[in-house]
């Protein structure tokens, strides 16, 4: 019986690890597709990306259906701060002359 309890814990702790990877997997993958979107409008060193990195990685690992529209609107705030934090003068205004493009990379 202690066998049979123990294999369980472990099947249950193995699919708890993969599904686990998988997320992450799937997080790098949309937060290269950002930075991808944003790099083909404006040109980044890659101190700016990694930067703006930390945020899209933050708002992909936070957002889900289940958040409230309050949190939402914070989290929108928190990550446009990180994408325009690094960003140079001119950066910002050719970043602003595309609010599609900006609300891709904050809100969805």
């Amino acid at each position: 019986m202690k066998k049979f309890i123990a294999l369980f814990f472990m099947i249950v702790s193995f699919s708890v690890a993969a599904n686990a990877q998988d997320r992450q997997k799937e997080i790098a993958k949309k937060v290269q597709n950002d930075i991808t979107a944003l790099t083909a409008y404006i040109p980044l060193s890659d101190a700016q990306k990694v930067e703006i990195e930390k945020g899209l990685v933050m708002k992909h690992q936070n957002l889900s259906p289940e958040l409230s529209e309050g949190r939402k609107k914070e989290l929108v705030k928190v990550v446009d701060h990180y994408l325009r934090a690094p960003l140079t003068q001119a950066q910002l205004q050719k970043l602003d002359a595309n609010p599609k493009l900006v609300k891709q990379l904050v809100s969805e």
